[in-house]
């Protein structure tokens, strides 16, 4: 699969500089593009994996992970030194995560083709979302057409992640960057609020 999606090689080290830039040039073209609006920026990255290094992680779970970005150089931050798993929806992004995932050689991630919204798993300590929920909603910049856009659509969703949320047991963080989708989760209180490059980055933990 690699060779697919990969027309350049190299190699990571961590504690080099990294950028965006940098990154995205491994992706697909029609991907790269996409970047600024969809993947994690690698500061966001960085400033989450500062939180966990002050945290107790037992695994991290990415709730529309895209190509990969946040958990593959997450791992690489962390030298995987815990699980980190991507969900996905979209069979060609969860191919180019792994593409990536072995482009960087990173360990101890993986990434699962399932809508988490019917399918949520439970048991992680943290969980990440970056505005999972945008491609319901009728912006710019979305990753195709495939999906039904409607308030009313985002509303159902929206409500659906919420109940997934109260089941998680209490102490598990919720780490979201531009949210999740709403202002308010019942069950949850906020332990971290910043502002980082135009963005909201929260630390949200269950009651």
């Amino acid at each position: 699969m690699r060779n697919q999606f990969l027309n350049q090689e190299g190699k990571i080290i961590v504690g080099d500089l990294m950028t965006d830039k940098i990154w995205d040039s491994y992706l697909p073209k029609k991907f790269q593009t996409l970047s600024p609006y969809q993947w994690t920026p690698i500061f966001v990255i960085e400033r989450t994996w500062k939180f966990l290094l002050e945290d107790q992680v037992k695994s991290v779970l990415d709730l529309g992970s895209g190509v990969g970005k946040f958990c593959v150089y997450l791992s690489l931050l962390s030298k995987g030194s815990f699980p980190i798993l991507g969900l996905e929806d979209r069979k060609e992004l969860v191919s180019v995560s792994q593409a990536m995932k072995e482009q960087w050689k990173a360990t101890n991630v993986d990434f699962q083709n399932t809508n988490f919204l019917k399918d949520f798993p439970l048991g992680h300590s943290h969980y990440y979302c970056f505005n999972p929920l945008y491609e319901t909603m009728k912006g710019s910049h979305r990753i195709d057409d495939l999906k039904e856009k409607s308030a009313n659509q985002f509303l159902k969703d929206l409500q659906s992640l919420k109940l997934n949320f109260l089941l998680l047991k209490p102490k598990t963080k919720l780490i979201t960057y531009h949210g999740f989708g709403g202002s308010y989760l019942p069950g949850f209180k906020i332990i971290l609020k910043e502002e980082i490059e135009n963005g909201e980055f929260k630390v949200w933990e269950r009651e």
